[in-house]
């Protein structure tokens, strides 16, 4: 029975499906445990990409007693290859990882480190990612670690000093207390006025006349004008409506005079509905030139209060000694 397995087992092996061969190999091994066809399924897991498990059984193989002797030296040598591989398959996950989240990627690089302990180069590549991660503590303590065990030639020993000194070079900057910053005061120098002995100023009598800049000097009359027009416009439709107001209170009056059935008898239907339009005209008349009138009043007080007078004046005093200020609206 286990030499037709192991028969299967060669079969698969030599076609290439060594996943098949694997278990094969082990079916024949459960049924007659001899340490060739242990091997044998261990090194068909291993071609089969299945490394886990090619592992185990090489680490099952040597610890076999009575297994031939070089068989056991190239079940060292594959577990070495299979410890290389899957440290080479951590790293490469850690740098795929790196970019987008380095503190993923440390924790890679770290148990690719444990597998392989004397793969220094690891400490320092953890150490690089954990700064990427702003994790300052973290990279400090490995970058220390890595020093400390890296040989004195190791290529990134010069990289990794620099890392650290500037580490803790900010480290220590960050915890000096920041001065005030000092107020900075500069001198101007004033010019020194010249004075001529013997001269005087010059005495007039005429008017001295300042203009304002131009986009200053606004005509104000529109400003007036709008005011009167605004005001007499509001006091035309204030009256008709004071003189409507009678002819409101006899309508209303009217209205109110009703027979025993409460037919209204004051008015006929043809005279209410003429009144009541005249009187609305009057009324609606009356509210629109006062609404009017105080629009344009108030436009009017806005262009007058933004609007300075066009020119100032200065008249000289008695001797120069004082000022008078004239202002034209």
């Amino acid at each position: 029975m286990a030499v037709t397995l192991a028969q299967q087992a060669s079969k698969s092996f030599e076609g290439g499906d060594f996943s098949r061969a694997s278990e094969f190999y082990l079916a024949a091994w459960r049924t007659d445990p001899k340490p060739d066809f242990l091997f044998g399924a261990a090194r068909s897991a291993q071609l089969g990409a299945l490394n886990d498990k090619a592992t185990e059984l090489f680490q099952q193989f040597l610890a076999t007693d009575g297994a031939d002797p070089v068989r056991q030296t190239r079940a060292k040598e594959y577990l070495a290859e299979l410890e290389r591989a899957k440290v080479q398959s951590r790293v490469a996950e850690a740098e795929r990882t790196q970019r987008d989240d380095p503190k993923v990627a440390a924790g890679l690089y770290l148990d690719a480190f444990k597998q392989a302990p004397t793969r220094f180069d690891l400490l320092f590549k953890a150490a690089v990612a954990e700064q990427s991660a702003h994790d300052v503590a973290s990279a400090e303590r490995l970058l220390r670690a890595y020093l400390a065990k890296a040989p004195a030639d190791a290529p990134d020993r010069n990289q990794a000093q620099a890392r650290l000194d500037s580490m803790t070079r900010k480290a220590k900057e960050d915890a000096e207390p920041k001065p005030e910053p000092k107020p900075v005061i500069q001198a101007v120098a004033l010019p020194t006025p010249k004075v001529v002995a013997g001269a005087t100023l010059p005495r007039t009598d005429a008017l001295a006349t300042v203009q304002k800049p131009a986009e200053m000097d606004k005509p104000r009359w529109p400003g007036w004008a709008m005011v009167g027009g605004g005001a007499t416009l509001a006091i035309v439709g204030l009256a008709i409506y004071a003189a409507t107001t009678p002819d409101i209170s006899a309508y209303d009056k009217a209205r109110r005079e009703v027979d025993a059935n409460g037919k209204i008898i004051g008015l006929s239907a043809a005279e209410a509905q003429a009144q009541a339009s005249s009187i609305n005209t009057r009324v609606g008349v009356a509210w629109a030139l006062t609404g009017v009138g105080v629009a344009a009043a108030g436009v009017g007080t806005w262009w007058l209060l933004t609007t300075p007078p066009k020119s100032v004046t200065v008249i000289p005093g008695p001797g120069l000694t004082g000022v008078g200020v004239a202002v034209r609206f």
